[in-house]
């Protein structure tokens, strides 16, 4: 898996995230910054998965360039509430939609430098399946965590949102962690019933 290529692509949430809550004292002027930066930041970084039809790419680019235009283009301020909540429940769809369809969107990354017969192998896929489910899970509960504090903002709000991170490192660690341990796995039992075998 090009682990590199595929935390790239979450890039831009993460700088829309960060800038959007920074401390600039006009929450639009953030807004819009953050959008600017997550556009740009998409363009640059995954232009190339853009080109290729990338799922999780694509998606970034239109959810960023169409609520720029609804909120800050058309002045839909409202819609600014609801950002946190709507861009994890547009992650969480992206994972469990392309698990449901046959096709974790994780595979378009793990495919990168592989030899055709062995990404159509079962346990190929299998390791995307795992992944993308893990990576569906954080945002499912990144997304419960923002809907809780959309409807009870006043319960310790920063513990709460900072929690939406850990959900998001511990995805990213799996990410990494994961493929080596199937492959280290496989290369036992390879060597298991090479023994065996004597």
């Amino acid at each position: 898996m090009n682990i590199v290529s595929l935390l790239t692509a979450f890039v831009p949430w993460i700088a829309f995230s960060l800038v959007v809550a920074a401390p600039l004292g006009n929450p639009l002027m953030c807004l819009t910054l953050a959008f600017i930066a997550g556009i740009i930041l998409t363009l640059v970084t995954s232009y190339k998965q853009l080109l290729k039809g990338y799922i999780l790419s694509i998606v970034t680019i239109v959810f960023l360039v169409v609520f720029f235009i609804l909120i800050i283009g058309l002045k839909l301020y409202w819609l600014a509430n609801y950002i946190a909540v709507l861009s994890m429940l547009t992650l969480m769809i992206v994972c469990w939609a392309t698990i449901l369809f046959r096709f974790p969107f994780t595979l378009q990354y793990s495919r990168e430098g592989v030899e055709p017969e062995r990404v159509k192998s079962a346990p190929f896929m299998h390791v995307n399946y795992i992944i993308t489910a893990v990576w569906g899970i954080a945002f499912t509960l990144g997304f419960a965590v923002d809907a809780f504090l959309m409807i009870r903002p006043d319960l310790g709000l920063e513990f709460w949102d900072n929690l939406k991170w850990v959900f998001m490192v511990t995805a990213i660690v799996f990410t990494v962690w994961y493929p080596g341990y199937v492959h280290k796995q496989r290369a036992l039992q390879e060597i298991s019933k090479i023994k065996s075998g004597e």
